[in-house]
């Protein structure tokens, strides 16, 4: 099935994923979830490859197309529309102030949260499994899009301890990790490095 997602004033094809492979109990509760990929195998991605990051804009210079406001970097821009092309369609958003968190990513425009199911909910088995197919592929091509690290699942894989695979991610003593925004159960977080 093909559909077309708009992202700022392009339009992008789609090509949308059923059937994830990812399977999990009915009865799993989504904050113990954790099966998903192996915690230091990738897995097979959903979806196909992405091309990889040509360069540009740097800093927060661009208008950030998810309709925030705010401004993104080159490699988000880039990243938005990667994604949206290969593996995932679905509510995003990227700038934010994020003033109780000096250290994120998101008032530089370089992270992006990708909702999965409802916000502020945890999600079923189907949702869980289309988080971990966007987040699986994310790892996979980290290389070719800039990726920093991704946050799903009150887990944390980052390129930097690549070798240790998907951790238990603690909040970074700014958020609860058992809380379903806090620890990511609600949406993938997306972080680049410039």
């Amino acid at each position: 099935m093909s559909a077309r997602l708009v992202v700022g004033a392009l339009a992008v094809p789609v090509e949308l994923v059923l059937g994830l492979g990812a399977a999990f109990s009915a009865e799993a509760d989504a904050r113990t979830a954790l099966a998903g990929p192996s915690m230091s195998q990738p897995g097979t991605p959903a979806g196909t490859a992405p091309q990889r990051y040509p360069g540009g804009a740097t800093g927060c210079a661009l208008p950030d197309p998810t309709g925030t406001g705010g401004c993104v970097t080159g490699a988000t821009a880039w990243l938005l529309g990667q994604v949206a092309a290969h593996i995932h369609q679905g509510p995003v958003t990227c700038w934010d102030a994020h003033a109780w968190n000096p250290t994120s990513d998101h008032p530089l425009g370089r992270a992006c949260d990708y909702t999965i199911g409802v916000l502020g909910k945890f999600p079923g088995p189907a949702d869980i499994a289309r988080g971990w197919a966007l987040a699986t592929w994310l790892r996979t091509y980290a290389g070719a899009l800039d990726v920093s690290y991704v946050i799903w699942q009150g887990r944390i894989w980052s390129r930097t301890h690549d070798t240790e695979g998907w951790r238990p991610y603690d909040g970074g003593g700014v958020y609860d990790p058992t809380d379903v925004t806090g620890g990511h159960y609600d949406h993938v977080h997306v972080s680049l490095s410039e």
